[in-house]
């Protein structure tokens, strides 16, 4: 005796590799190329060897799947359908290191780096819940299973606070994590990875991507098909730099007793369209609706 009410979440989640620092007299993020993560290869071969899809099915019962691309579909106009991001492939995911140069050479099963010493990359992501550690421990057999030795940071899960406070402070033992971006009623971006941002915590800039970004918030993105245009060559433009690897897209519901009528839940309650009034709300009968078989 409810419905069942689905929408995309304005989240989701992500993997962020550190590609700098942040240079707090400035106040702006500093790159560094000679970082670990630095070679996009590798970063791009870590996110085909992902199976997302089954990650949201298995994990999530299916309310969460892959991520193509940084804008979430709750953003009709911006989100980019030709973007298909990064699927998996183990295959593709093993062509790229061996084009990268990391290879095998003791035949161990483990890739070494460049120049042919151990290369051993430290792995951040939280606690909490009954599935962060059978996802950290998928993840890492996933990378595994294309030679690289991916292990959690300290051996374990980190608490939300200990997480976050080494993550800002460009922990120099976390060389990715694993975190989460929300939205309000703006998909605006230049706040989570512009060169002055300091939630931008990959700690990537570049000129190109820099451009495309502020683009997106120019007196030019006032035209609004204008700024649809932005966002999305911005979107391409990320994707192909990659300094994060979006995650998951969230579904969220809601169930909804029968009786219940005039309810609105749309994304117009938070900022979209016309808002939704609590005193709209109508009730056909005094009390709840059950199950007469219960």
């Amino acid at each position: 005796n409810v419905k069942l009410g689905i929408q995309d979440e304005l989240s989701y989640t992500y993997i962020g590799f550190k590609l700098g620092k942040w240079d707090n007299t400035k106040k702006e993020v500093v790159t560094d190329p000679n970082a670990k993560m630095a070679d996009v290869k590798l970063r791009q071969a870590m996110a085909y060897a992902i199976d997302n899809n089954q990650v949201g099915e298995k994990f999530y019962q299916g309310l969460r799947r892959n991520a193509t691309q940084l804008m979430i579909p709750a953003f009709k106009e911006y989100y980019d359908e030709s973007l298909k991001g990064y699927t998996y492939d183990l295959e593709k995911a093993k062509k790229l290191l061996d084009e990268a140069g990391y290879k095998d050479t003791n035949n161990d099963g483990i890739r070494e780096d460049k120049n042919g010493k151990p290369f051993k990359i430290k792995f951040a992501s939280m606690s909490g819940g009954a599935i962060a550690e059978p996802i950290a421990n998928y993840y890492i057999q996933q990378w595994k299973s294309i030679g690289l030795n991916v292990e959690l940071v300290d051996g374990r899960l980190l608490d939300f606070n200990n997480f976050y406070d080494r993550v800002e402070a460009d922990d120099p033992a976390i060389d990715f994590c694993l975190a989460g971006i929300g939205f309000s009623s703006d998909p605006q971006q230049v706040s989570l990875f512009g060169k002055t941002a300091g939630f931008n915590i990959s700690r990537y800039t570049s000129d190109t991507l820099d451009a495309a970004l502020s683009a997106t918030v120019s007196p030019e993105a006032m035209d609004d098909q204008k700024r649809i245009e932005l966002y999305k060559n911005y979107e391409r433009v990320f994707m192909d730099e990659l300094p994060v690897v979006p995650q998951l897209n969230k579904y969220e519901f809601l169930p909804v007793n029968k009786r219940v009528k005039m309810f609105d839940w749309t994304e117009s309650r938070r900022g979209f369209g016309t808002e939704f009034d609590w005193s709209q709300l109508e009730l056909t009968a005094p009390e709840p609706i059950v199950d007469s078989k219960n």
